[in-house]
Formats: structure tokens, sequence, C-alpha cells
């Protein structure tokens, strides 16, 4: 089961990531590119890819931002680094289970992952990552929802998350609260680890793992958590970041 650690996951060189992303996949259709500028913040280019691979019957699309951050060259390959990996990561689950079933059914394999920017601010990157499967001759399970927090001012990964709050205690507090809220009205007997990252006024959260009143069932649960819930927990640095 991916542990509460993995939340925010190191990247490795740029170049590497995305040749290991595509080497599968060598065919490439559908490519969309787009620039939003926000206003003194990174420069954020986005890009929506689809990759197909006909020996699997496989199709992934990746809608994916790539932070251009001028004067700090450095800082950006780190940042695009870290989103690469994130996508890679999902990716190469992904992988694992087609090579189970593609070849008994002649049904698409599909991965689906979307990106959304939570946060942006002189200090904080934050990004959710959504990815959706469907395998040949499977039950969908629901979209897993993974996070990636960069700290602009540090130049490195936010891995743990306990750098978002005053000390280790506030921080352990504020996962049982957020993983209160997001089971509140779930009826089932859940194992699930708790993923989270800031966002304007809050955090977004989810909760990956299995259902054990339904015979280990997946289980994926997202949701919000207001800035009320865990005001309290909050390093005040991370706080003005949030509530600006």
């Amino acid at each position: 089961m991916i542990k509460l650690k993995k939340i925010f996951i190191a990247g490795v060189a740029i170049t590497a990531i995305f040749a290991g992303l595509f080497y599968l996949f060598p065919q490439r259709n559908n490519e969309d590119i787009k620039t939003e500028n926000i206003i003194g913040q990174p420069i954020v280019s986005w890009q929506k890819t689809t990759i197909t691979e006909a020996m699997n019957n496989s199709i992934i699309t990746i809608n994916s931002p790539r932070m251009i951050i001028y004067g700090n060259y450095n800082l950006e390959s780190k940042v695009n680094e870290a989103i690469m990996q994130q996508i890679e990561y999902s990716k190469d689950w992904f992988i694992s289970g087609v090579t189970t079933v593609a070849e008994e059914d002649k049904e698409a394999n599909i991965l689906d992952i979307d990106t959304e920017i939570l946060l942006m601010t002189p200090r904080l990157i934050s990004l959710a990552f959504t990815a959706t499967q469907h395998f040949a001759g499977s039950k969908d399970k629901e979209p897993e929802r993974m996070f990636l927090v960069f700290d602009l001012v540090n130049g490195a990964l936010i891995k743990e998350g306990n750098e978002l709050f005053r000390d280790d205690q506030s921080w352990r507090d504020a996962v049982k609260v957020m993983k209160k809220t997001i089971l509140a009205d779930y009826q089932g007997d859940p194992n699930c680890d708790l993923f989270f990252a800031p966002k304007h006024n809050g955090f977004a959260a989810s909760c990956i793992g299995v259902d054990q009143s339904r015979g280990n069932k997946h289980l994926s649960l997202t949701g919000d958590i207001s800035i009320s819930v865990i005001q309290e927990f909050l390093a005040p640095s991370a706080l003005v970041d949030i509530i600006q």
C-alpha cells in the first residue's frame, strides 16, 4: 500500500524522465499546447499529449504543465523534473496493469492523467494529479488523486508535508483531522492512506486504499479541507500563502 511519506515524490533528471515516459509508447498524436501567464508568478505552459501503443492496445492522455521561471533555470528544471516524475509514477502503475490484461481482450486500455494547479505564490507551487484508468476486461476503479508541493524559496520538494505545519505534533494532529474529514460520510471499513496539498483557503486531500468490509475493494476518496479545520496547526509562513 502507498505510504503517507510518498505524498511528495522526488524527481530525477528531466531528460531521462521524458525518455522513460515515452519509450514504451512511440506513437504520439493530438498534441495541444497553450500558455498561461500568471502575473507575478512563473509562466505556465500547458501541454496535452496523446500516446498510443498498438501492441497492447493502449492509450495514454497527459495534460501537464511546464513551469518557465526566467532568470533561474536551475529552479525551473527542479520544478519540471518533479512534475514529470509524478507523471512517470502514474504511468508505471498503469503499464504494470496493462501487461496482465491487454492480450486477453480487444478493448483498449486507457490512462488519463490530468494536472491542476492548486496554489501558486512566490513561495509555493502546489499541484494535483488525477489518474483515471481503464483496463480492458476489468471494472473501472475510482480515479486516484496525488499531489506535489514545491518550495520555490528553498528550491526543493516538500516531501513529508510537515514543513507546512508548526511542528511534527501539529502535522500529526492535522493528518488525523483531515483523514477524519475525508472519511466522515463514508459507510464501510476503510483502510487508506492520506495524501494532501495546500490550495487557496484550505487543503485538497485524498484517501487511497481498500474497503475491508467489501472484500478489500479499491477505495479512492477525494475532498477539500477548509482552512478553518486546520488553521491552528499550520506554520505562519504557510498560512500566509494559503489565505492570501
